[in-house]
């Protein structure tokens, strides 16, 4: 089966403004250049596959931070449109399974970060969460009634600002200590890259009922859970964890786990799907609800050095496959075609990222989207379409769409506040890694 790339649109050359032609000479890049760069990523087609949103980060040099919003644009062509405002940080745009609602994350009114909701009829955002500390991540479940959150246990400062309000939380404030409380480092993993010192608080999953707005744990334990997914029937949620005895910190042993998804005893029971004392990471269901699919580490000697596989099991447990093993290429991101026959996952090759996919019961791998650029992150549509970020070597990311019936290129769009875009010859077809 052979597919084309389509542009939608989205990223500006580096060298173009508004009232500007792009150059057709090039020229050294300054710095001025960078903060007419805007960067687009996490690309996510809506349930119909007509719309892909994704987010666009700017630099602002005056108030020397970046902003992110959500756009959204047609995947037939038109004109982007702006999500959510300016003047605030906006990411990680997330469509309702139902097409309904459009769920990003957002700080606003110097609160912390929490899931907000757009009607798709209209109106303005709607805040879904309201927790003492940031929302992490979120997913939806299939049936579109429900939420599971990654929430990292919140500090005493986080629930003691919860308990106040107003002139309260400003006595609060004054009272607050100058100087901060000292670290004390009572585990062997004390520090990670981008969370920095680490103290016994963790990460679990949550349950939001939308339509009550009940907020249930769903994990606990001195564990951290992460990369939670629904199963089809919204009744199960996979996530990765490092639960090794005595001490997680000792091991790279994250395995996938099942946790019922209505729980009420905070996940004391659950079913754990692989054993490799390697990392085990990424989960994602089968459209039946039967395999689960992940990337698998095979050698926890060599730890985050060694090649990452393609790997599924039986959701309930039971003997593992790895597709990949006879391809000598890291994998990441794996999940299942709509008809369930296939895995999709990004691999790199040669100073470059691909998308692939390998047949579920193995064989070869083949290239869905490949050529001399960086795939970072890709959306699959119910219907097989793809929406994908790509980076090249002479332009910044931009957001592809690309049909499952056809090898239309589709015109560029774009908005008042972006250059012209100049569409690139389309990538080449599928082919054998």
């Amino acid at each position: 089966m052979k597919f084309g790339l389509s542009a939608t649109l989205l990223a500006i050359l580096p060298f173009a403004t508004p009232a500007q032609k792009p150059p057709t000479q090039p020229r050294p890049i300054t710095v001025d250049d960078l903060f007419q760069i805007r960067e687009v990523s996490d690309p996510q087609l809506s349930p119909d596959s007509q719309s892909v949103a994704y987010t666009v980060k700017t630099l602002l040099l005056k108030e020397d931070r970046p902003e992110e919003r959500v756009w959204a644009v047609p995947t037939a062509g038109g004109d982007a449109i702006p999500m959510t405002a300016e003047g605030v940080s906006s990411s990680h745009p997330r469509w309702s399974p139902n097409g309904k609602y459009l769920a990003f994350l957002s700080a606003r009114n110097e609160g912390k970060t929490q899931v907000w909701l757009l009607n798709r009829s209209g109106g303005e955002a709607q805040r879904v969460t309201d927790t003492p500390q940031d929302v992490n991540d979120f997913v939806w479940s299939p049936d579109s009634t429900r939420l599971v959150l990654i929430l990292r246990d919140p500090s005493e400062e986080e629930l003691a600002a919860a308990k106040t309000k107003d002139k309260e939380k400003e006595d609060a404030d004054e009272k607050k200590p100058k100087t901060k409380k000292p670290w004390v480092m009572d585990r062997l993993q004390f520090k990670t890259d981008e969370a920095g010192y680490l103290d016994r608080r963790r990460a679990h999953l949550y349950v939001l009922d939308l339509a009550t707005g009940n907020l249930t744990q769903i994990t606990s334990g001195d564990y951290d859970d992460a990369r939670p997914a629904w199963s089809p029937d919204s009744r199960l949620i996979a996530f990765a964890g490092n639960r090794s005895k005595p001490d997680p910190d000792r091991t790279y042993n994250t395995d996938i786990w099942v946790v019922v998804a209505n729980n009420t005893d905070k996940g004391a029971q659950l079913t754990q799907v692989t054993t490799n004392p390697g990392d085990d990471d990424m989960p994602s269901w089968s459209p039946d609800g039967k395999l689960i699919t992940y990337i698998t580490q095979l050698d926890p000697h060599l730890f985050q050095y060694t090649t990452h596989h393609v790997a599924v099991s039986p959701a309930s447990g039971g003997q593992a496959r790895v597709l990949t093993q006879s391809f000598d290429r890291n994998a990441t991101e794996p999940r299942f075609s709509p008809d369930g026959s296939s895995i999709y996952f990004i691999a790199d090759n040669d100073g470059t990222q691909n998308l692939c996919r390998v047949p579920v019961t193995g064989g070869e791998v083949t290239r869905a989207i490949g050529g001399r650029f960086m795939l970072y992150a890709y959306s699959l549509g119910q219907n097989g379409d793809l929406a994908a970020q790509i980076d090249m070597p002479d332009r910044p990311s931009e957001i592809y769409s690309q049909s499952a019936s056809s090898n239309k290129l589709l015109p560029t769009c774009s908005d008042s506040r972006r250059a012209r875009l100049v569409l690139p010859a389309p990538i080449g077809p599928s082919t054998t890694m």
